[in-house]
């Protein structure tokens, strides 16, 4: 996220209370997947008296996420009965900036980041990198160099690493994307059936009306109806949008993928390939053994 208004955060965050309602945490039933939230807000802050506060468009966020977690809550409540609200939290401070962590009615979590661009680099390519190493480099592989530390096997822990990092996956989605739960288990399905399949993406158009969002549409419908799905035949989807894409961990952590991707732009071509494209690019990567990506 950066600067979105009220109502484009409102669409990402009814999105994802609406995937913890399909998938809650402690159902027996739906235990076939579990999910963590995460959010990376670029530019949080702004100086006020001498010190650094949230801005406006943060502060959004965080009402946002107040005002559908009371929605939420109380979907099955009677009207005139006590309306349960979402705890009083408080954003903990951090090298980059703060972190907000919210527990969802069904018990699944949003983790909120603010980012304060004088403490780390800002911008969408750089928000992607912070998540790749803190979610793969650090939550995934950390525990498992903890327990050979301590003396486990290591031929054990290696196995079970890769199996952990083929079953994990990372939803990529924009700070206004609206999606269903039904879409995000169709991606999800279509990585377990191929495992050499690295990322899938799904079919996204604009919302509106008027001429540019009729050019909009067009444009999204050659690229993602007639383009990408000539490239999925070829057998190579190069770019995977940033707005609403899946993700293999083992694909992304392979050699030289997540270091080429945080490469720093000196040449033209890396600012038009890394900066300013809000995706990965599979295609300017050597070829891996878990494929490219594929398009639903």
């Amino acid at each position: 996220m950066w600067h979105e208004t009220y109502e484009e955060m409102m669409n990402i965050i009814i999105s994802i209370f609406r995937l913890d309602e399909y998938r809650p945490k402690e159902d027996p039933k739906s235990n076939d997947f579990t999910f963590k939230a995460h959010i990376y807000f670029d530019d949080a802050f702004e100086a006020v008296g001498g010190s650094r506060h949230l801005n406006k468009y943060a502060k959004n966020l965080v009402e946002v996420i107040k005002e559908v977690f009371g929605i939420f809550k109380n979907i099955d409540h009677k009207f005139f009965k006590k309306q349960q609200q979402v705890p009083d939290q408080k954003i903990i401070q951090t090298p980059y900036g703060g972190r907000l962590i919210v527990n969802m009615p069904q018990g699944n979590k949003i983790v909120v980041h603010f980012k304060d661009k004088e403490l780390i680099r800002h911008k969408k390519r750089w928000s992607q990198i912070m998540y790749l190493y803190y979610l793969l480099g650090w939550k995934l592989t950390r525990k498992f160099y903890t327990r050979w530390q301590k003396g486990e096997d290591e031929q054990k822990l290696k196995e079970q690493a890769q199996k952990e990092k083929h079953n994990t996956y990372i939803l990529a989605l924009d700070g206004d994307t609206d999606f269903q739960p039904a879409s995000v288990m169709l991606l999800i399905d279509c990585l377990r059936i191929y495992p050499h399949v690295g990322a899938a993406c799904g079919r996204i158009h604009p919302t509106g009306s008027g001429p540019v969002v009729w050019f909009q549409k067009f444009e999204y419908a050659v690229s993602h109806w007639l383009q990408k799905t000539a490239e999925h035949v070829i057998g190579c989807v190069l770019c995977s949008p940033g707005c609403f894409s899946l993700f293999r961990a083992e694909a992304l952590m392979d050699d030289n993928v997540m270091k080429t991707y945080s490469t720093e732009s000196k040449e033209p071509s890396h600012y038009i390939q890394y900066d300013q494209v809000a995706c990965l690019h599979f295609g300017s990567f050597p070829p891996t053994p878990h494929g490219s990506p594929r398009q639903l």
